[in-house]
């Protein structure tokens, strides 16, 4: 099984004749452990275009020391990473459980090795007053040699100094601080290598994808706010894709709801850029999340149908219902979930991934994306506010049955769009963005209930009619009743606190 932990980290470079600091002397330090010493040989695994570095992904099969076996290392934010080993296993064989959390990056391209680097590491735990272990201070004199390009042997010494644990809290700060002056006094630098893999590729070390934009400016390029927007939304859906091929909880929900702000953002703003590349991604967009909304269209029916079966009184439920529900619902789930599978697996969605990160990278920006982020940003905001007011007309315009529940489902959807329109210019409106955003996420939530009624009802009358015995048709019509009365209170609460949040607008 895999270990997962939060490594936290500060590197340092120092010359080869710079003598150890006084490890004792960082505050909150009352005692240095004995020192360890060990050779480890660590090869990096990467695909030809470098798919991983340029996400500023590491994975490599490490030999030697007490961590020795495979690590992949996930960036979270500046000196900190999500670090997962998996046993040793095979020299040219990455383990399943860490391949599984790759593939959105590396799309059917094979990992091959990219560097060895060979590392003679001497290792002094630091502890503090009550005895614990507080970090880690590592001396490395480092040999690479990359397998790819020109690249010489190199060699180099760094220092680290890890924290214990995840490094949450002041206290940990602290001591990383408190660590940082005293290295610095002894002589070392902090580091400027990216990691030991970016010196090792020297030249062939690729720029990291999904940063290096400009800072959004009110009065600065209009489509700026938005593609740093869509970056982040990117690595986002490549972060769900490994939760959802590892069957987590609540991944496809997460997956599915990223691929719609992505969408809902290149619709709304599509005038930002040229065409045909929106539609074209808007397309599979569209598309994929229509796969992954079966799985998560029947994850909602079947918790709800068996939550309101679970508190109905005993007496009111004529037969098997619930184990045949289950039985129903785990028939769609499990044909939802495979075709979710294949399709994560399919050279169509890697295709997809593709081609949102070449429009990110080189995006087809239009006229209307010219200086006047403010100003442009606002108007469409403004018009996606519009929208929601007009299908709110509609709805409480239709009439009650059917057609006015899909009437009430049409405002949910532009209220989502406002949602998504609004976060997405947040950068440049500030409070004001966030609290449109937030209006419009509780009228997205309040019909939300609504619609989840009406496909539990929908579904209700299904098993009503397909009931062969009639005893159960009693009991779906007690439910269907109940979810009647939800639905009408969920549409009361919009009509009652939602006027408000519809007038809401982005100031000049």
């Amino acid at each position: 099984m895999a270990h997962i932990a939060v490594e936290v980290e500060q590197k340092f470079d120092v010359e080869e004749a710079t003598p150890l600091p006084e490890l004792g002397k960082i505050d909150g330090v009352t005692r240095v452990g004995e020192p360890s010493t060990h050779s480890l040989e660590a090869v990096y695994f990467d695909t030809p275009d470098l798919a991983l570095a340029a996400r500023r992904i590491t994975l490599r099969r490490r030999t030697g020391g007490p961590d020795a076996g495979w690590h992949l290392k996930l960036p979270q934010s500046p000196g900190k990473r999500t670090e997962i080993h998996a046993p040793l296993g095979q020299p040219d064989h990455v383990p399943e459980e860490l391949l599984v959390r790759v593939l959105a990056y590396t799309r059917g391209h094979a990992l091959a090795p990219l560097a060895t680097l060979s590392t003679e590491r001497t290792s002094y735990p630091l502890y503090q007053e009550d005895g614990k272990r507080i970090g880690e201070f590592v001396d490395d004199h480092v040999r690479a040699q990359a397998s790819r390009g020109e690249n010489a042997a190199q060699g180099w010494r760094e220092w680290e100094v890890e924290l214990e644990g995840n490094g949450d809290g002041a206290a940990g700060e602290a001591f990383l601080d408190a660590a940082a002056a005293l290295l610095e006094k002894t002589g070392a630098r902090p580091s400027e290598r990216a990691s030991k893999l970016a010196t090792a590729l020297a030249g062939s070390w690729p720029r990291a994808k999904g940063t290096g934009r400009e800072t959004p400016q009110r009065k600065g390029p209009a489509v700026v706010p938005v593609l740093n927007y869509l970056d982040q939304q990117l690595g986002q859906l490549l972060l769900h894709d490994a939760h959802v091929r590892m069957n987590r909880d609540d991944s496809v929900h997460q997956m599915r709801s990223v691929t719609r702000r992505i969408r809902s953002v290149l619709h709304t703003y599509r005038k930002f850029f040229k065409p045909y590349p929106v539609e074209e991604l808007e397309a599979g967009l569209k598309s994929l999340a229509k796969t992954l909304g079966r799985y998560r269209d029947a994850e909602v029916l079947h918790e709800r149908l068996r939550t309101s079966l679970d508190e109905l009184p005993g007496k009111l439920v004529l037969g098997p219902l619930q184990s045949q529900l289950d039985e129903r619902m785990k028939v769609r789930k499990d044909t939802a979930l495979a075709a979710i599978q294949a399709r994560l697996d399919s050279p169509r969605y890697y295709r997809l991934l593709d081609e949102l990160e070449a429009f990110l990278e080189a995006p087809p920006v239009a006229s209307e994306a010219l200086p006047g982020a403010r100003k442009a940003t606002r108007k469409l905001v403004n018009k996606a506010a519009k929208r929601l007011g007009k299908r709110h007309d509609t709805a409480v315009a239709s009439v009650v049955g059917p057609s006015r529940d899909k009437a009430f489902h049409e405002v949910r959807k532009a209220a989502k769009k406002l949602r998504f329109a609004a976060a997405a210019a947040e950068s440049v409106h500030g409070k004001r963005a966030a609290k449109l955003a937030d209006a419009a996420h509780t009228i997205q939530t309040t019909l939300g209930e609504h619609q989840d009624s009406a496909m539990a009802r929908a579904e209700l009358l299904k098993l009503g009619s397909a009931d062969g015995s009639g005893a159960g048709a009693f009991t779906y019509g007690v439910l269907h009743a109940a979810e009647r009365a939800a639905a009408d209170s969920a549409q009361l609460d919009y009509l009652r606190n939602g006027k408000k949040a519809r007038k809401l607008r982005l100031d000049r």
